[in-house]
């Protein structure tokens, strides 16, 4: 298979396992059976990302718009629909996302706490589906922060800049999969992350991580160079938590960092 090929059926292979968005194509790629696929898959990350924030940019100006031409309500202004406007993008977050990396967030939550400390149980607790207390309480409590950060941008940010910071967040929260998975090791050997990390190309690493700093600059502007070094921070905090509990990563520890980062990056672009 010729290599246009295998980049246009990897990055449809990336919406399929990233977002619940019909992939059309992804039958294809899949009876083709070829590992480059799903390897070239993961340099598709951020470009999901930016999908995802385009979804949800649409999802706000359509609000806008329905607000602003018809409301039957007088007395209630633009204002008081932020938190209503806001609601929806959450939702379409979920939904576009099908919860996958809320899940990999309750399943790490769940391990780390009753883990004790040792790998081999934390490892044993991520693979059970059923969600914990801990779990259940931090999925709440990233989805109140995103919650929160988006009422806050709707109601207070110009619309453009707004939509800068939507398509900004999804995509540098999945693009910090890419030097996760290049420098730290992968636990399971048979995850989902095993061939992922051993594709990952050092010069299109940096090709991939100069684009997303430039359309980060490009995005939010006069906070891109706090943002950036954030996002980098969390980035390292998390591998440092990952190594030290379990000497790697795993997709659910992968999935809780997406999570973290688009909570705590939302959050700080509001304050």
């Amino acid at each position: 298979m010729n290599s246009l090929k295998i980049t246009w059926f990897s990055f449809w292979y990336a919406i399929a396992f990233l977002t619940r968005i019909p992939a059309v194509n992804l039958s294809n790629a899949l009876k083709l059976n070829n590992k480059e696929i799903s390897q070239g898959s993961l340099y598709f990350y951020p470009l999901v990302g930016l999908i995802i924030g385009a979804l949800l940019s649409a999802v706000f100006f359509i609000c806008v718009w329905q607000i602003s031409n018809s409301n039957p309500f007088p007395m209630v202004g633009f204002d008081s629909s932020s938190l209503v406007i806001a609601a929806l993008m959450l939702l379409t977050w979920c939904l576009v996302t099908g919860g996958l990396h809320l899940d990999g967030l309750a399943d790490a939550a769940d391990a780390w706490v009753g883990g004790y400390g040792e790998k081999q149980r934390t490892l044993d607790i991520m693979k059970d589906p059923t969600v914990g207390p801990m779990g259940a309480m931090l999925v709440v409590l990233v989805l109140l922060l995103k919650f929160s950060a988006l009422v806050v941008l709707v109601d207070k940010f110009e619309e453009l800049y707004l939509i800068g910071l939507i398509l900004a967040v999804p995509m540098l929260a999945r693009f910090t999969i890419l030097p996760l998975f290049y420098f730290t090791p992968y636990v399971r050997d048979k995850g989902l992350g095993s061939n992922l990390k051993q594709s990952i190309s050092p010069i299109l690493l940096i090709v991939i991580t100069a684009i997303c700093m430039l359309l980060t600059v490009v995005f939010v502007l006069q906070k891109s160079i706090f943002i950036l070094i954030l996002a980098t921070a969390i980035l390292l905090w998390a591998r440092n938590i990952m190594m030290q509990r379990i000497g790697g990563t795993t997709g659910d520890t992968a999935g809780a960092m997406i999570e973290v980062q688009e909570a705590l990056l939302l959050c700080a672009l509001v304050l």
